[in-house]
């Protein structure tokens, strides 16, 4: 099976030992990906099985690291750990489904056992990204 989505901006990206779920900068960002993952899963449950993902990322170098948005994507599609210091109130707006507590695609990113990156200029002068799953 196979999931596609594209999301305008650039992905959550987590550097550090702090939690991005608690990032002002990284909020919008998650979001985003979330509620796009959640469009594209549909009513399709949690992946079990193992998993490739593939990212196609359209921004500049200066933006940040590719590894470290690529462990945003993982863990922005999974549930938040339970510790995470989260402010519950700014995720009112958001579907159920894609608040941080729910698991999105997957529960734990141990499933993911192929990761292909590419990143490209930005088209016109827009940030955004494809994120591909197969299982």
């Amino acid at each position: 099976m196979k999931i596609s989505f594209q999301v305008a901006g650039l992905p959550p990206k987590k550097d550090g030992a702090n939690s991005m779920w608690c990032k002002g900068s990284e909020f919008e960002r998650l979001k985003a990906l979330r509620i796009a993952a959640i469009q594209a899963m549909g009513d399709s449950p949690i992946i079990t099985q193992s998993i490739q993902l593939s990212l196609v990322l359209y921004a500049s170098p200066s933006k940040g690291d590719l590894d470290n948005f690529i462990t945003g994507i993982c863990d922005g599609l999974m549930a938040a750990h339970s510790q995470s210091p989260i402010d519950l109130a700014l995720w009112k707006d958001v579907p159920e489904r894609a608040k941080p507590q729910q698991a999105i695609c997957f529960r734990d990113d141990k499933q993911i056992s192929r990761i292909s990156a590419e990143r490209f200029p930005p088209v016109k002068g827009d940030q955004g990204y494809i994120i591909v799953l197969e299982w």
